[in-house]
């Protein structure tokens, strides 16, 4: 990027980060923060800081100094900070011929005695190992000794490149588990710029072209005005608390994402300075890689409505997740989003930062959304974090749901799961007494509110909501003050919940707009005339909404004894217009990722629809093949 690169050393002023209007610019700024910014040993994002300062200079000696040394302070016995691995990599593929002789055969000294180059962890620790594992075998080819000894440079980079290959060719088959989480979503690009950027192996360098064409065009289709649209794994920490008025927030990461990539499609207002996991941004802001214009124009919602189905695969090793651990429906109007869906829940498995539902709404507001839940994975404390339980199952066609919660007294598969972390020890501290109660939160920013038969009506400008409890409620205006330890942030204080408490329960959600009704009251006129019928002893629910259609959700119960290694539906049965609305077996068979109007990957190509134009990326062969036509 040379319009980057400022020799002169003169720094760059910008009034506000709120007055960059375009992406060139904002990457501008972001490098801008780290002028003089010094670099800690063995850091997370001490990579980025080196490489906007060598951005900015590439003759910066400060910075080839402290990369040289990066983990001199480390045991002869320890491992680096995964999350540096890739930028370091990267560092040396750019800036090679900064380093002397002495200098590179210093680092890469240190480099060869980490024993976890080729481990996996997490998904995103998996990639930002392989990608630096790979690239500092391909930079020293020659070398023996890596692992601590064990490997020759041949044999590590042709292990990394097979298992990067592999997760990146499953992402054209079934997804990845945390495709996009708010937090790690970005984390996901930054390896496979750094793949991009310096890889010399045409097929690598295309596969990791292909792997952020995916993940960008997911993330645009799945995200409005600057929140993403679940259902969501690793939603850590939940978007109530993920914003700029709490002051423990540190990750802020897909925010920035968006705002980098399209500023004018939030109500998200970046703030003037970076911190903690907020630097991965820069790596976007370095890189030559951008994503093409139809990906901004499904960004900004240029073809909206529609309705979007995807896949997302349990976590597995390498890409080997099970296909179709959930499968998302999301709907997309021009001024609101909802997303719901199913999973196929897996009792040993890893839960407790999923998000089953969101509505979202066009407002200035800096909360703009709705959540609704049963808080089985915090069953301590009704708090925000992870919002899905196995107890909770939704039905959806565009803009109406219908949540069924069916609770039991004691948690089915206490105990079940990884004897270490958290994760388990909080959903079974309740285990023989569940929380039986269904919550729905609300931002107290919301423009109008009243209630009547029922119902409560919500309208944010020209949003029209209606929630129906199916059971006694009352509305908790103190929620974060009321529930002991549920307080993780000042902006749950923003917040009313909406609480039942009953072990069978239900919402009802109908969503209208201004341009479909001339007032808000006409609005809650006619969802007060639509028949709505509820059968508890089978716990099905019917309901017709403004648009006249008629979904119906019937309680499907869960297998409770499932052996180690299956999964339980959780799933209603659900009709539309009378019609079954079936499972799609090319989802269950890894066959696709997503569908939808504007975009879908299907049988391995990813084709992308807009008003700007057409994109395919074809991966059926051993390359993929991208192709692309202006609108």
């Amino acid at each position: 990027m040379p319009h980057l690169v400022n020799p002169l050393q003169v720094p760059i002023s910008f009034a506000s980060a709120q007055d960059l209007s375009t992406m060139e610019e904002r990457a501008a700024w972001l490098i801008e923060q780290y002028r003089d910014e010094s670099i800690k040993p063995n850091a997370k994002h001490g990579p980025a800081v080196a490489l906007a300062r060598l951005s900015l200079n590439p003759d910066d000696d400060y910075v080839i100094d402290r990369i040289t040394h990066y983990y001199d302070e480390l045991s002869t016995v320890s491992n680096g900070e995964q999350f540096s691995y890739y930028g370091i990599a990267w560092v040396l593929g750019k800036y090679w011929d900064k380093f002397t002789p002495a200098q590179l055969d210093h680092l890469k000294n240190r480099l060869k005695g980490f024993s976890d180059l080729l481990a996996h962890g997490t998904e995103n620790h998996a990639i930002m190992k392989g990608v630096g594992a790979y690239l500092f075998a391909q930079y020293w080819p020659n070398e023996s000794g890596w692992v601590r000894g064990k490997k020759t440079s041949a044999e590590v980079m042709e292990t990394a490149r097979q298992q990067l290959l592999a997760v990146m060719k499953s992402l054209y088959d079934k997804g990845y588990a945390e495709d996009l989480s708010p937090t790690y979503a970005p984390v996901h690009l930054a390896p496979y710029y750094a793949l991009y950027e310096c890889a010399k192996d045409p097929e690598i360098k295309a596969a990791a072209d292909a792997a952020l064409h995916y993940h960008l065009a997911n993330i645009a289709a799945n995200h409005y005005e600057g929140v993403t649209i679940p259902p969501v794994n690793r939603d850590k920490p939940s978007r109530i608390e993920n914003t700029n008025t709490s002051k423990e927030s540190k990750n802020l990461n897909i925010s920035w994402i968006h705002w980098f990539y399209w500023a004018d499609a939030q109500n998200w207002r970046a703030p003037s300075k970076l911190r903690g996991n907020d630097n991965r941004i820069t790596y976007s802001a370095v890189t030559s890689w951008r994503p093409p214009i139809v990906i901004e124009s499904l960004a900004k919602g240029e073809t909206a409505p529609y309705e979007l189905t995807a896949s997302v695969p349990d976590f597995g090793l390498w890409g080997n997740g099970l296909p179709a651990n959930s499968i998302r429906y999301i709907y997309r109007n021009k001024l609101y989003a909802m997303g719901s869906g199913f999973f196929q829940y897996d009792p040993w498995g890893y839960y407790i930062f999923y998000t089953a539902f969101r509505l979202i709404y066009k407002s200035p507001d800096l909360y703009n959304f709705l959540e609704c839940y049963h808080p089985y994975w915090r069953s301590d404390d009704r708090s925000w974090r992870g919002l899905n339980s196995p107890f909770q199952q939704w039905a959806q066609h565009e803009s109406t749901a219908i949540a069924l919660f069916n609770i039991p007294t004691a948690d089915p598969w206490v105990g079940l799961g990884r004897p270490r972390g958290d994760w388990q020890r909080l959903r079974d501290y309740h285990s023989d007494q569940l929380i039986q109660e269904a919550l729905l939160s609300y931002p107290k920013s919301i423009d109008q509110k009243t209630e009547a038969n029922g119902w409560i009506f919500l309208r944010e400008g020209d949003v029209y909501i209606a929630i129906r409890p199916l059971n006694t409620y009352t509305i908790d205006t103190n929620y974060s003050l009321s529930v002991e330890d549920v307080v993780y942030s000042k902006a749950l204080e923003e917040f009313n919940v909406i609480r039942s408490a009953f072990a069978k329960n239900g919402f009802v959600f109908d969503i209208a707009t201004k341009g479909e009704f001339d007032s808000f009251e006409a609005f809650q006129a006619a969802v007060g005339k639509n028949p709505l019928a509820v059968d508890w002893d089978q716990l099905q629910v019917t309901y017709t909404n403004v648009k006249g259609d008629t979904l119906t959700a019937k309680w499907n119960p869960p297998n409770y004894n499932v052996p180690e290694g299956e999964r339980v539906l959780v799933r209603p049965a659900i009709t539309v217009n009378g019609v079954v609305v079936q499972i799609d077996n090319d989802f269950i068979n890894a066959k696709a990722v997503m569908k939808s109007p504007s975009v879908k990957l299907v049988n391995r190509i990813l084709r992308i629809k807009t008003p700007t134009g057409k994109l395919k990326v074809n991966w059926r062969r051993r390359l993929p093949k991208f192709s692309k036509s202006q609108g």
